[in-house]
């Protein structure tokens, strides 16, 4: 292969990782809500309006929304709590009478059940801590009533998890029943008992916010299909886009504002731009970070004790690719005894030479109860004989594969009969076969490779090992998206490091996946010292020439010699061979029939 064409496409170092568009540090604060514009005006507009009693908000980190929550509700919010609700006065029964309860409107927030606060939030609730209860002695069997969740903000906010609501839907619908009616009546806890005496009800104005993730709201949709005739509804985003300069500036603000907060150090300019390029690797789109409390807690935290660094110090790019280095040692027992496999040929994957019929892919590998997940490369074969036109995909006859990863292989199939302008049946059948993969494979990433692998085996042209590739196709042959692009160069890489780097390896990508590559320094390190590529291609067509170092199909006006004839030529050339010994074959028949 011909190394200075090859580093002609391919992608620069600088292309590699993303850059935050930031040359001073923010002075500026800013909170989380401010980086929610969607919930931010539903919440607004919610607190606002007296006709609207629920809003719904998807979120996935409830415990730490509730808390963020009910700070932003409570700086919109007056202070002063109002008097509302009623006090309850209780004459004790006796052994000749039963107990009476009568109710007077609240004169002061210090009577019984007067509003005590104007917001509230609970992760989980039980029938007692949200519409209180009644309480018996055991011995004096006096009677004693306790507040719940829903009198203590009479007037005010409730912000509660749907999980409790799903796992108790009887709370639900006496909830429900409160927010339409406005009233609030006491229930025995007990479905066989009666209440030991008549406790009356009183007006009770609530507004309750719901938080849960997608799935929680969808199960509570599905048991109330009037849910959102009643509700208003938002989502608070776990994503923020940095598209812009002035987002990007905001974002900044936010993560300084966050180490603030929670009394972590500051970070500088570089540090900030580490920062930012560990969150595209999670959310793989250099648009859009994660803003998640949960995982910023857990970054900064790690990352200021193992840089033992406190007061005016600042985190800085060392510091974050310090505590990527730690994390990815902890968690990557299962990756180095995946590539200890490969390196000790127990799975044999080559990364050097020539091979017709056989093309590394790449896939992401998740293990059940790991939080890590690795690219692997994955040897795809393919063998061609004479028959009647059938691919065979191994890993689908088999039943190890999913129904995308069958519909991606027939996709390369059709693709490579259309570009061609293949006959209806071809006189070769071809088997697919991803070589020692024991377990079961789904997705379309593959489908790229298999082309290739298909034409190589058609063409009798070898394809070179040092080259992974990874991308899903059309019909017509443009390349497309795949996921975890990262994690699959990567691990083509290690192996090929672990081997030594030869100037000649490196991986083939759909150019669409640019947005996500926030590479290890040790892949940009390797790329800038010309010992590895990444090589973007937009069609089937760029793919080819890559790997073949020729044509796929034939160009007007230019010149072909024996060494350079397009792949679509040397295919025709073996099926008319095929059809002239077919033809040979049978002439052989007839004679010796026709002389018998």
């Amino acid at each position: 292969m011909n190394p200075s064409f090859l580093a002609e496409k391919a992608f620069s170092w600088q292309d590699l990782r993303p850059t935050l568009p930031l040359t001073e540090l923010p002075r500026s604060t800013t909170d989380f809500f401010a980086l929610q514009p969607r919930a931010n005006a539903a919440i607004t507009q919610f607190l606002r309006n007296p006709q609207r009693n629920l809003l719904v908000l998807k979120g996935d980190e409830q415990g730490e929304y509730l808390r963020l929550l009910e700070q932003t509700i409570q700086a919109q919010q007056s202070e002063d709590i109002p008097i509302q609700g009623v006090q309850y006065l209780i004459q004790q029964g006796d052994s000749f009478s039963f107990p009476t309860v009568t109710a007077e409107f609240a004169q002061s927030i210090t009577d019984n059940f007067a509003t005590k606060r104007t917001v509230a939030s609970a992760l989980y609730v039980d029938q007692f801590q949200l519409f209180g209860a009644l309480r018996i002695h055991p011995s004096s069997r006096e009677i004693q009533l306790k507040s719940g969740l829903v009198h203590e903000v009479n007037g005010g906010i409730l912000i509660l998890s749907v999980t409790s609501l799903i796992s108790q839907f009887d709370l639900w619908l006496r909830l429900k029943q409160i927010l339409l009616t406005q009233y609030f009546d006491w229930y025995s806890s007990h479905p066989f008992k009666d209440l030991p005496c008549d406790i009356p009800g009183y007006p009770l104005s609530l507004k309750v916010i719901l938080i849960g993730n997608r799935e929680e709201l969808a199960t509570l949709a599905s048991l109330d299909a009037d849910l959102y005739d009643l509700a208003d509804y938002s989502e608070i985003e776990s994503y923020y886009s940095v598209e812009k300069v002035e987002n990007a500036l905001k974002w900044a603000e936010y993560i300084q504002t966050f180490a603030q907060q929670h009394q972590l150090p500051q970070l500088s300019l570089d540090g900030l731009n580490k920062l930012y390029q560990l969150l595209v690797r999670d959310s793989e789109d250099r648009c859009f970070v994660s803003i998640s409390p949960l995982k910023l807690k857990e970054i900064l935290t790690s990352t200021a004790i193992l840089s033992q660094k406190h007061g005016n110090a600042l985190l800085s790019e060392v510091d974050f690719e310090q505590f990527f280095q730690q994390k990815a040692l902890q968690q990557s027992f299962l990756q180095e005894q995946t590539y200890a496999d490969i390196l000790h040929e127990q799975v044999y994957v080559a990364t050097d030479g020539e091979i017709v019929g056989q093309i590394n892919g790449l896939s992401v590998i998740e293990y059940p109860g790991t939080p890590m997940a690795f690219g692997e490369p994955s040897r795809i074969s393919c063998i061609v004989q004479f028959g009647d036109g059938e691919v065979v995909d191994v890993e689908r006859k088999s039943e190890l594969a999913g129904n995308i990863h069958g519909k991606s292989i027939m996709i390369a199939e059709a693709c490579l009969a259309h570009i061609l302008q293949l006959p209806s049946q071809l006189p070769f059948s071809a088997s697919l076969v991803f070589e020692q993969s024991y377990g079961e494979i789904d997705g379309d990433s593959a489908s790229l490779a298999s082309f290739c692998v298909l034409a190589s085996a058609l063409s009798a042209q070898p394809l070179p090992q040092s080259i992974a590739i990874t991308g899903a196709i059309d019909q017509f042959g443009l390349v497309h998206s795949v996921g975890g692009v990262n994690a699959k160069i990567e691990g083509f890489f290690s192996i090929c490091a672990s081997r030594g780097l030869t100037g000649k390896q490196g991986v083939m990508v759909p150019i669409s996946v640019i947005n996500q590559l926030s590479l290890s320094e040790e892949v940009v390190n390797a790329v800038k010292q010309g010992q590895f590529f990444i090589y973007p291609v937009e069609d089937v067509y760029q793919a080819c020439e890559i790997l073949f170092q020729r044509d796929l199909v034939e160009e007007e006006e230019r010149f072909y010699t024996e060494e350079t004839l397009p792949i679509s030529r040397l295919i025709a050339h073996r099926i008319e061979q095929r059809a002239e010994q077919q033809w040979q074959k049978s002439s052989v028949f007839e004679w010796f029939f026709r002389r018998k």
